[in-house]
């Protein structure tokens, strides 16, 4: 039994040994593993505390660098001179020399590549209403009546941009109108009794032509039946007007009749592809910023032989871009082909639109007067009426005169001419709001009139005699921008309502700001200053003291 019983005891004992081996094993490995985490931990406590300690430094050095009063004394300096600047070079100031560049890309330069279409052409032709009556001699003079408008959008195209090494820009502009049916209230349709413009303008070219040419002519004339006045529709008298006589005389002479088409609107946007140079760059400075240098390459306007007339394309612009930094003394040159001649606009008044200050410039009244002291490049033989302008060089040298619309500044006296007319300047004016600084046109207003002049046509028919020696009116139209798209209003806005006041501040504020870190290092500096005297003077005194050099003498001799 002692066997029996030793025996298990034994398995036991060595089972409970093994268990003994087994958790002491274990516990081995959790105190390694525990080691392990510990040293981990320490490792990481101790890259975390360096980490820390370097981050603390750091901060520590920056602190000390940026809280330096040294350093805040030259950022103060660099801050006073930065608000200066800034007040004398103003951002605004900025914006606009950099406008001058005209760089791609750049607002300025895409407003003006892609101009808005804001640009509105109404056209008033006039019917007459007594030619039969005019041509039995019932009445003395024609009478005409108004008709109108009719509404066009006048889209204008810049293309082929090119920059020359002297500080100009050359580029293309293309002008045509479109069409608007919802504005339209005319019947394109309707018919009207106008003036036969081929042939009258024929007959008046060719006045003072010799005796075969005429004879010619006059012949043709009664062969196909020619009439002074006829019957059109409002679109064939802008747009197609078409005569037997005018065609075949365009088949047999095309060098003396360029065109079979007399439509008013057809010639004038017939040939309105133009090439234009005009000056941009700080070279020129703000007066000639975008100011005409070249018109289809030449400096005179075209027509014009540079000889016999002194004016010059020159300082003029087409309407879209004027000139920056305006003020109420400058003249500006308007330039548009139809009225062949430079229109000057003056200073009228101030106003605001849309929040933004502007300058109001009216056209002159008087552009039309004869000139008297100097070449009039404007007058033909015979002398035209005062308050007209030849145009003819514009137009194949048809018979063709400018004015304002229904003669309303008084150049040519009311009936003069024809009857039924209504001058009235609020409806008949030109002039143009835009923003001084920067020259840009918020609203602009062109009117003008085109006539027929009609010279001694006497020695062709009897029945165009009566309409010698006068002026018919044709039509007139008037070119109105009518405001701007909003996104331009709004940077206009900006620039010169928001950003002058809003720049003061920023610049007084880092002005102030300036101010402060010197004032605050130089009374540092003259309070540790004050701090070194005073202490100074205390050292000098305690040692100058002679109970203190009496006891500092008995420690040494004690000690």
């Amino acid at each position: 039994m002692s066997k029996e019983n030793i025996i298990p005891e034994d398995r036991s004992n060595s089972s409970s040994a093994s268990v003994r081996s087994e958790d002491s094993d274990s516990s081995k490995q959790s105190d390694s593993l525990n080691s392990l985490l510990k040293t981990a931990e320490n490792d990481c406590g101790e890259v975390c505390m360096d980490v820390k300690i370097q981050c603390e430094g750091e901060a520590k050095s920056k602190r000390r660098i940026c809280g330096n009063p040294i350093v805040q004394c030259v950022w103060g300096i660099l801050l006073i001179l930065l608000s200066i600047s800034s007040f004398i070079f103003t951002p605004l100031d900025f914006m606009l020399m950099e406008k001058l560049n005209m760089r791609p890309g750049m607002p300025p330069y895409d407003w003006w590549s892609d101009p808005p279409d804001e640009v509105k052409l109404r056209v008033y032709v006039f019917n007459i209403t007594n030619h039969d009556r005019f041509l039995q001699g019932l009445d003395d003079k024609i009478n005409v009546q108004e008709i109108g408008p009719i509404v066009y959008l006048e889209k204008l195209l810049h293309s082929n941009a090119r920059f020359n090494d002297n500080s100009t820009m050359t580029y293309t502009a293309k002008r045509f109108p479109i069409y608007l049916p919802e504005e339209n209230t005319i019947d394109m349709n309707a018919t009207l009794i106008v003036p036969n413009i081929g042939v009258l303008g024929m007959f008046s070219y060719l006045h003072d032509a010799n005796f075969i040419l005429q004879s010619l002519v006059k012949s043709g004339a009664s062969m196909y039946q020619s009439q002074p006045f006829v019957q059109r529709t409002i679109y064939e008298y802008l747009w197609d007007f078409r005569d037997p006589l005018l065609s075949a005389s365009q088949n047999l002479a095309p060098g003396l009749v360029p065109v079979n088409n007399a439509g008013i609107l057809d010639r004038i946007y017939a040939d309105f592809t133009d090439e234009m140079t005009v000056k941009i760059g700080q070279q020129w400075g703000h007066k000639e910023f975008f100011q005409i240098d070249r018109f289809r390459g030449q400096p005179q306007l075209p027509g014009f032989d540079a000889e016999e007339c002194p004016d010059r394309i020159f300082g003029s612009t087409e309407g879209v871009m004027y000139a920056q930094r305006l003020t109420k003394q400058d003249v500006l040159l308007y330039w548009r082909k139809t009225v062949c001649k430079l229109m000057p606009l003056y200073f009228d008044s101030e106003l605001t639109r849309d929040s933004v200050p502007l300058y109001r410039y009216n056209l002159s009244e008087s552009v039309f007067e004869r000139v008297t002291n100097e070449t009039d490049c404007y007058d033909t033989s015979p002398p035209l009426h005062r308050g007209l302008s030849d145009a003819s060089k514009c137009y194949f040298n048809m018979p063709m005169v400018v004015s304002y619309p229904h003669f309303y500044t008084g150049g040519v006296p009311k009936d003069y001419y024809v009857t039924g007319l209504q001058p009235d300047r609020a409806k008949h004016n030109s002039w143009v709001e835009l923003e001084p600084y920067t020259g840009t046109p918020f609203e602009a207003v062109a009117r003008m009139q085109s006539n027929l002049q009609i010279h001694d046509i006497s020695s062709f028919d009897e029945k165009f005699a009566r309409l010698s020696n006068n002026i018919i009116p044709l039509f007139w139209g008037e070119y109105h921008q009518e405001g701007l798209p909003e996104h331009i209003r709004k940077t206009v806005f900006f620039a010169i309502v928001i950003l002058p006041p809003l720049s003061i501040l920023i610049s007084t504020t880092i002005l102030l700001l300036g101010f402060y870190l010197v004032t605050k290092h130089l009374y540092l500096t003259k309070l540790n200053d004050k701090l070194k005297t005073i202490l100074q003077f205390k050292s000098k005194n305690v040692s100058q003291n002679k109970i203190f050099a009496f006891e500092k003498e008995t420690f040494l001799k004690a000690s």
